[in-house]
């Protein structure tokens, strides 16, 4: 059931006030979101979803670029979209998912006006606005930020459809159609919104195991979302098995990290401010249920919003974590952004829970606002400071610097050659990768390569991958080194070839 502050009047300037509150919170986190879009390079899976979009036509990006992935297609298909219509320029690549940050602050506004009091809606929508990982995601070009968006709009829906099958009412069409197409464009932008689905439904039968009757309508949302999810699993079961091989079994401090990775800001203060928040709040409960003269039933407790925003906090990761543990590592924090609407709006609920005036309440979120932009700019310098793999300043380096040593090869040591290449096309550089290597193995192709084209000089370009100390052994041994320029994630390098060659 939704919580009513009895201290918030339901009057029209209350509610005209708070829809001025969330504009100008709106405005100032799409200001945040769309500054700088282009301020840093692409980084390696940026490239990667550049790369595997760009091709002729959806089959190719099917069959080219996803099949050889592990996520399944829909932000390829966006992003293949965008690059033929739009552009394929840093900003155009990141821009769905500036707009879709945008988007999750309002909709996180719904959904906190939904589950609680406008209070905690609008401290949720503030919170996310503001905070750094939706503002990273956002200013991403990857699946993340729209994860985000429809994490937040599938459990809207979810929570209204949940809220009718309680009153034994048949749900609304616009709340069913809605929560189909959210759930679907979850399961096709990402596993881990797949996993969000299937927690959701599974959510659904707990709650309604006693009543056939919303088990039926709960039975014919699913088969519909696995209807439209047809034609893509085979290749579910196809890479069930290779999910995300490079992560290794977390131990138990990723339950730590988990909860930096919902609260981070650059001076790490806010994370402990929420453990305090959230302690206090769960001791004014505790003590406000024992001295209460009738306690609320154990369905009652099990199913508010309170306790379900704990289990989508909760489920999804200790379902990820056990998976890491028996079989394929595929927990990683980024993945769990799913449950991050969940932590928002708990904390917004610690928040109004832990201080009851409502000016105090103003004060807090206000030094917490003030708490997150000093780290963005101040302590953090988020626009200032390289945080993605400088690809395009390592290519920066060549085309700015090839006619000063002609007669050139340029080699990587990259997962493939258009992550360089990209950058020295649009920065007018005349080349391009010639072999891509920097493993011990490599090191009899570079020589062959070396002895057939006969270079004056060699570029060296490295970026999300480090070279082996073997093949970076080689070269220093065979080439003499002319300059080195290192960077964020990635270095670039000259070498001259000795005149005996």
């Amino acid at each position: 059931m939704k919580v009513k502050d009895p201290s918030e009047p339901d009057s029209a300037t209350n509610y005209r006030t708070s829809l001025l509150l969330l504009l100008l919170v709106v405005v100032a986190g799409a200001a945040l979101r769309f500054y700088g879009l282009d301020a840093q390079s692409l980084w390696n899976d940026e490239l990667s979803s550049w790369q595997r979009s760009n091709h002729a036509t959806i089959t190719d990006v099917i069959s080219k670029g996803v099949r050889t992935d592990v996520h399944p297609p829909g932000y390829q298909i966006l992003v293949y979209y965008v690059i033929h219509y739009i552009g394929d320029s840093e900003v155009t690549l990141r821009l769905p998912s500036a707009i879709a940050g945008v988007l999750s602050i309002a909709a996180m506004y719904a959904l906190g006006l939904q589950l609680y009091t406008r209070r905690e809606a609008l401290i949720a929508a503030t919170l996310i606005a503001f905070s750094y990982q939706p503002l990273y995601y956002s200013q991403e070009g990857r699946a993340y930020s729209l994860l985000l968006l429809v994490s937040i709009l599938s459990a809207h829906f979810w929570f209204r459809i949940t809220r009718r099958l309680e009153l034994k009412s048949a749900p609304g069409v616009s709340a069913q159609l809605g929560y189909l197409l959210c759930a679907i464009a979850s399961i096709y932008l990402h596993y881990f919104g797949l996993l969000l689905v299937a927690v959701q439904f599974a959510g659904w039968a707990v709650l309604f195991v006693t009543s056939p009757r919303a088990l039926a309508r709960i039975a014919l949302l699913g088969g519909l979302v696995a209807l439209a999810y047809l034609p893509w699993l085979p290749f579910l079961f196809e890479e069930f098995g290779h999910a995300e091989t490079h992560l290794s079994a977390p131990d138990i401090w990723i339950v730590t990290r988990y909860w930096r990775f919902l609260f981070y800001n650059p001076g790490e203060h806010l994370k402990w401010f929420a453990a305090i928040v959230f302690a206090v709040a769960i001791g004014i409960g505790l003590l406000e249920r024992a001295r209460a003269p009738q306690r609320p039933s154990l369905r009652a407790l099990l199913t508010s919003n309170t306790a379900l925003l704990i289990a989508w906090l909760v489920v999804p990761f200790a379902i990820a974590f056990a998976r890491s543990q028996v079989s394929i590592p595929i927990i990683s924090l980024r993945n769990l952004i799913v449950s991050l609407p969940a932590a928002f709006l708990l904390y917004s609920r610690a928040i109004t829970t832990s201080v009851r005036n409502p000016r105090l309440q103003t004060v807090t979120i206000v030094a917490i606002v003030a708490v997150m932009l000093y780290g963005l700019f101040v302590s953090g310098r988020y626009y200032a400071v390289p945080r993605k793999e400088q690809f395009r300043e390592a290519a920066r380096v060549v085309a700015e610097r090839e006619h000063e040593f002609p007669k050139a090869t340029v080699v990587a040591h990259a997962w493939s050659k258009d992550r360089f290449d990209y950058y020295l096309e649009r920065l007018g550089a005349e080349s391009r990768v010639d072999l891509k290597a920097g493993a011990a193995k490599d090191v009899e192709r570079l020589r062959a390569h070396l002895a057939a084209e006969r270079p004056d000089y060699v570029w060296f370009l490295a970026g999300h991958l480090r070279p082996e100390g073997a093949f970076m052994r080689a070269l220093d041994e065979d080439l003499e080194l002319v300059f080195h320029v290192p960077l964020y994630g990635t270095f670039a390098r000259l070498y001259r070839t000795p005149p005996t060659r």
